[in-house]
């Protein structure tokens, strides 16, 4: 494979959004967070998007390319000097297997069918380009992408997209079942022991999930999935199954969503990650996890518990979670452009 430099192309210089547009841009300063998150709170419930952005996001932009990850951003000013846009592009370094870059930017409704979208999506993939090859170096060999997550119901942010070169990659179809507080947790066979999360290793389940995921999926993002979802999991409402070894052969990790409940109202658990070891499955261990997480939920006064399912899965996901009472909410289409 060609090194990364030769393909991605990255542009010698990448201007901000034109004058023209009414705003003014530089970047994003630390006195500027209350402004990001009062957008951020406005424009996504008017958007009524599936995931809020949370403070800790937001602390994220701050750090840049100091952080855990490289991050640069824009913000632009109207002539009150109040943030009305902002953009970042975010190059993951901790993903292996491929060199990546995520992108995002909120403009205020108010401000837009200016054009301000499609400007900085252009200056969010000159950058993109740039800093993977500043970060990765010109002769990296990794799969290299851009990639953009967007609601469904969204449809001017897909057109956008498509119109710059995105392709639509997969569909993360979001689903709930709404809970009445009497569900009951399932028998368990005897084949297996449940186990709450706080009773086990937390590493040797992220060694089970690393291994699950690159099975089902491949994804380099397996890691980062992780990460993220420790960050919400909830002791109550988690757990794992083992064998009659003590190996643990499934789990199931579900988060306290902090930042939907103040923007809903509604108290809800939600299920981030979930698998079966290989030579586990067919036996119905997802399914009576599952239970097990719906019941502890319900136990604690949780309205409704969600989850998300990549419509492309092999392994007919959707069916089940059908059948446990889960129904379709809204979906999150993963957009990429890959060199």
């Amino acid at each position: 494979m060609k090194g990364l430099a030769d393909r991605i192309n990255a542009p010698v210089s990448v201007p901000y959004p034109g004058a023209h547009l009414g705003l003014r841009w530089r970047p994003l300063i630390a006195s500027d967070a209350p402004g990001i998150y009062d957008l951020c709170v406005r424009t996504e419930a008017i958007d009524q998007a599936i995931y809020r952005t949370s403070a800790m996001e937001i602390a994220d932009m701050l750090e840049g390319p100091r952080g855990r990850d490289v991050i640069d951003t824009i913000v632009g000013l109207d002539p009150d000097r109040k943030i009305a846009a902002f953009a970042s592009v975010r190059v993951m370094r901790d993903v292996q297997e491929s060199a990546m870059a995520n992108i995002e930017a909120v403009v205020d409704p108010q401000w837009r069918g200016r054009g301000i979208g499609r400007s900085l999506l252009y200056w969010q993939d000159g950058r993109a380009r740039q800093m993977l090859v500043d970060t990765f170096g010109a002769d990296c060999t990794r799969p290299a992408s851009i990639v953009n997550f967007v609601d469904s119901h969204m449809t001017d942010r897909r057109r956008l997209c498509i119109a710059a070169g995105f392709s639509a990659k997969r569909s993360f179809q979001v689903m709930y079942r709404e809970l009445e507080g009497s569900e009951e947790a399932p028998h368990i066979s005897s084949e297996y022991t449940l186990r709450k999360w706080d009773q086990v290793d937390r590493r040797i389940v992220r060694g089970a999930h690393m291994e699950v995921f690159l099975d089902h999926y491949g994804t380099p993002l397996r890691g980062r999935w992780w990460n993220e979802a420790m960050s919400t999991v909830d002791d109550r409402w988690s757990s794992v199954l083992t064998d009659k070894s003590g190996e643990i052969v499934a789990y199931c990790l579900v988060g306290r969503p902090a930042e939907s409940w103040v923007a809903t109202g509604r108290p809800e658990a939600y299920v981030e990650l979930l698998g079966v070891r290989r030579e586990h499955r067919g036996h119905h261990l997802a399914t009576q996890l599952l239970n097990v997480a719906i019941a502890s939920a319900a136990r604690t006064g949780v309205s409704r518990i969600g989850l998300d399912v990549d419509t492309k899965s092999a392994n007919h996901a959707h069916e089940m979670y059908e059948r446990l009472g889960f129904v379709d909410d809204r979906a999150e289409v993963l957009y990429s452009i890959d060199c």
